[in-house]
């Protein structure tokens, strides 16, 4: 079986699929913006990464920073601390047993 093909429809049929100059340019030109599009989203994306990385960084430094700040804090809080920072700064002492008084209330005639 022998396939005979026509040299004028073949001819005419080549010139009818050619794309004008002009449709060529516009979809180099629309390429073009897609793809520079596409290097500015990634670019954006990137720089937010960074920035993204740079405050998880803060936000582990100030978790630390607020650990510390606590442990410090509840060591100031401790009793012996505090006894000891009175009697340092403000010349406080342990009450003497002998220098405590008891004073009662009389109960009638309040009300």
């Amino acid at each position: 079986m022998a396939v005979c093909l026509d040299y004028q429809s073949v001819y005419c049929d080549r010139r009818d699929t050619r794309v004008s100059v002009r449709r060529q340019i516009y979809a180099v030109v629309t390429l073009l913006v897609v793809l520079a599009v596409k290097v500015w989203v990634q670019v954006e994306t990137t720089e937010l990464g960074y920035a993204l990385a740079t405050e998880r960084q803060r936000t582990v430094e100030y978790d630390m920073e607020r650990r510390d700040l606590e442990l410090q804090l509840s060591v100031l809080y401790r009793p012996d601390t505090l006894a000891s920072l009175a009697q340092e700064r403000l010349g406080l002492t342990f009450l003497d047993p002998k220098q405590a008084r008891k004073i009662a209330l009389p109960t009638e005639g309040l009300l």
